[in-house]
């Protein structure tokens, strides 16, 4: 497991887990730090990793440069063959997804395997 600290208000860790790589993203996901979560996950995808999940539940806030950063991390998967999904976050970090009608862009999944 791997936990980077990209600004004091937002961390994240990379665990890779089976046939997937996991994405924890931790605190608040703002324009701050939008580049360094879309250049990890563009390394996972050149890695070879065939399927990135992206854990939003430790999210506090997400803010309209985190969904685009969503968008082009699951357009870039889709580019190298790969799939993207998402791990619901807490309520108000859902709403943000809902009400730009982007949820429907993405697979969601339950995280079985981390707890």
């Amino acid at each position: 497991m791997q936990h980077l600290p990209a600004s004091p208000d937002f961390s994240y860790e990379i665990r890779p887990d089976r046939d997937r790589v996991v994405v924890d993203v931790v605190g608040e996901f703002d324009l701050g730090v939008a580049p360094r979560v879309a250049a990890t996950v563009d390394e996972l995808l050149d890695a070879g990793f065939a399927r990135v999940v992206i854990d939003l539940r430790k999210l506090s806030f997400l803010d309209s440069s985190g969904v685009h950063t969503l968008i082009a991390a699951r357009h870039a998967a889709g580019q190298r063959g790969a799939a993207l999904s998402l791990i619901r976050g807490p309520h108000g970090v859902h709403r943000v997804l809902t009400l730009t009608a982007t949820d429907a862009l993405f697979e969601f999944e339950d995280d079985w395997a981390a707890a």
